[in-house]
């Protein structure tokens, strides 16, 4: 019996470095994410935070298209066939979801949630980014990927485009959030959306700076989620 999903084509899903409220819907520069080599450890399982959250990013939509199989570059990833049970994790950020590396392909992942994340404002978008270790630090690699997530059955294939510097690194994890801001104390001390303080807290970390409060400050609000693979 063939598995039925539907898989999404990647033309939603957008490099987000772009303003908030661009995020979904256009292309912008990399340049303000392609920070020195430091990383930062985010550990393996980091999705809980208590943070209080604000703002979403404009809407936007998506037409996936259908297939009735399941590509050879996935056959060992676990989906959900009906949208309710069957995600290969869950986290107290995202809920139920699969993230999987293809099996042939490490610049690309296949991703499926099943709680899209919504709010007062509408739907709201998710961004992942692709990191390698170093030791037991991450360091984010290439672009951040945006999009929304609408169906719990669908399956979106991501193809993450890296920075020149890390052409040769090999994507091992993947940072992913909903694209919303948090209230992060010292030294932010003000609501930062998630997108923003991750860039600062890598931006801080790397030379003249070598400050590692804004890390801190991000691991302790803890709305993210981090998988490796």
């Amino acid at each position: 019996m063939k598995t039925v999903l539907t898989l999404a084509m990647l033309f939603a899903i957008v490099a987000c470095d772009a303003p908030r409220t661009q995020r979904a819907l256009s292309s912008g520069s990399s340049s303000s994410l392609t920070g020195g080599s430091t990383g930062v450890n985010l550990g393996s399982s980091s999705d809980a935070g208590s943070g209080s959250g604000s703002g979403s990013s404009s809407s936007g939509t998506t037409t996936p298209t259908t297939t009735s199989t399941i590509p050879s570059d996935a056959s060992h990833c676990k989906f959900s066939t009906d949208g309710s049970s069957g995600y290969e994790s869950t986290s107290s950020h995202l809920g139920e979801y699969t993230l999987c590396q293809s099996s042939s392909d490490k610049n690309s992942v296949y991703f499926q949630v099943k709680t899209p994340p919504t709010n007062a404002n509408g739907d709201i978008s998710i961004c992942l980014i692709p990191t390698t270790n170093s030791g037991s630090n991450s360091i984010y690699v290439g672009n951040p990927m945006c999009g929304y997530f609408k169906d719990p059955k669908s399956v979106r294939k991501i193809s993450f485009i890296k920075y020149a510097a890390y052409s040769s690194a090999t994507i091992t994890g993947v940072i992913f959030f909903k694209d919303l801001s948090w209230y992060y104390g010292y030294p932010f001390n003000q609501y930062v959306m998630t997108l923003d303080a991750y860039k600062t807290c890598m931006n801080m970390l790397a030379y003249p700076y070598y400050n590692s409060s804004y890390c801190t400050a991000f691991k302790n609000v803890g709305q993210y989620v981090y998988k490796q693979f």
